[in-house]
């Protein structure tokens, strides 16, 4: 019964080797992990405006407020999109943000901005320190296009 025993198991051993066996050389190569991977990109460019607009800020003597002068508004726009950024003396980074309509053919504009905030006719405004970061986005027929600068106060 030993001989029995002897040969079953040997059995046994013979059949995990060869399911073994089978089973690595079945196993796929590590394929080469990349280097880098592929970045897609999860925002669109959009080019800057014409240099022939001519975009200024100017600022009122008391510094409480600025006026955005858009000339040479190029041809097609529906609206611009505007954000002003600068530092203040008590509040931080702070803004001015909002949308000018575009009348057809319009080719200049003005718009004066308050820089603090107004509520019920009472406002309270911002002391600026540094220069004010101006972004506009021009969107019409042909597209988006943007304009950025900073500006001295």
């Amino acid at each position: 019964m030993t001989q029995k025993k002897l040969l079953i198991f040997a059995v046994g051993i013979v059949s995990i080797m060869i399911i073994g066996g089978v089973l690595v050389a079945s196993r796929k190569p590590d394929q080469p992990k990349k280097m880098e991977e592929e970045i897609l990109p999860t925002e669109v460019l959009i080019p800057t405006v014409d240099s022939s607009v001519a975009v200024d800020l100017i600022t009122s003597s008391a510094g409480r407020e600025v006026t955005l002068q858009i000339k040479s508004i190029p041809t097609g726009t529906e609206s611009i999109d505007y954000e002003l950024s600068y530092q203040t003396k008590q509040q931080g980074l702070q803004g001015v943000i909002g949308t000018i309509p575009v009348n057809i053919n319009q080719s200049k504009l003005e718009k004066t901005l308050t820089l603090g905030t107004c509520s019920s006719g009472t406002c309270v405004y911002h002391q600026v320190v540094g220069k004010i970061r101006l972004n506009l986005r021009f969107t019409g027929d042909y597209g988006d296009k943007v304009f950025e600068k900073e500006y001295e106060i």
